[in-house]
Order: C-alpha cells, then sequence, then structure tokens
C-alpha cells in the first residue's frame, strides 16, 4: 500500500512538473514578438500539455486500479520555419531558452529516478518515453541556443 502511494505521489509530482512547464511556455509564447520564438514555444508547450494528460491518465488508472496506461509518444512534431525568414531571437527569448534548457533537465533528471524506482515493464516503458520527449525538447532548445551565437 506505502508502495502505490509513493508511486502515486511520485506521478502526482510529475504532473504538477508538466503542468508548470506548460504554464512557462504558455507566458514565453505570448511574450515574446518573434515568429521562431512563437513556434518553438507553442510546440514545446504542446508537448508539455500531451504529457500532462498522459500522466493524469496514469494517476487515476493507477489509483484506481494499480495499471500502468501505454504510452507511445506524442505524435506532436514541430513545424519548419518559414523559408526565407531570417528571424533573430530578442535577450528575452534567450532568456526564457535557457530557462527552458534547465526546466527540462530536471523533467529528464526527474523522470530518471522515477525509472530507477519502476519495476512494471509498461511503467519503465511509459516512464522511458517521457524521458526520451524531454531529451528532445532538449535537443531543440539547444539549436535554438546555438543558432543564436
Amino acid at each position: 500500500m506505502s508502495e502505490n502511494k509513493a508511486v502515486l505521489d511520485a506521478v502526482m509530482r510529475a504532473i504538477e512538473l508538466e503542468k508548470e512547464t506548460f504554464d512557462f511556455y504558455t507566458r514565453a509564447a505570448h511574450k515574446t514578438f518573434n515568429p521562431e520564438g512563437k513556434r518553438v514555444f507553442n510546440w514545446l508547450a504542446k508537448t508539455e500539455e500531451a504529457h500532462y494528460l498522459k500522466l493524469t491518465e496514469l494517476y487515476n488508472s493507477l489509483y484506481e486500479g494499480g495499471r500502468w496506461v501505454f504510452y507511445g509518444g506524442t505524435t506532436i512534431s514541430l513545424e519548419p520555419s518559414e523559408q526565407g525568414t531570417s528571424v533573430t531571437f530578442d535577450t528575452d527569448d534567450r532568456a526564457a531558452l535557457a530557462i527552458a534548457l534547465e526546466i527540462e533537465q530536471r523533467g529528464v533528471d526527474y523522470y530518471a529516478t522515477l525509472l530507477e524506482q519502476t519495476t512494471d515493464p509498461a511503467g519503465r516503458t511509459m516512464l522511458e518515453t517521457l524521458r526520451q520527449e524531454e531529451q528532445d525538447h532538449i535537443r531543440v532548445i539547444r539549436e535554438r541556443l546555438e543558432h543564436l551565437t
């Protein structure tokens, strides 16, 4: 019973982290006037929202019957940037991307910790997929930051 509560508490914390991250990216998308910044922040927000919804489904499933749910990953793709535009981020966008990098790394670390504590094969698969998606976010954010230098 206490193991189930610990798992539920961990999943609830993951839900909270995804919500906070979604809120951050949504605010960043609204604050920037830069089309490239909006594109990246909106994509990040959509993927975090998908994580939030899936983790909520997982929480309910674990609470009601102790079962992990299948998660094959998000199908939300980052739309290509407009051809021929020469867009740069302003200082606020760079700062937001730097913060986003830290947030995503915390997500990777959190899912790695949960993976260490999870023996259920379906649970491990789900957590590994979530961890990999957060790593993909880091890759995209780093690409954007490198583009700025």
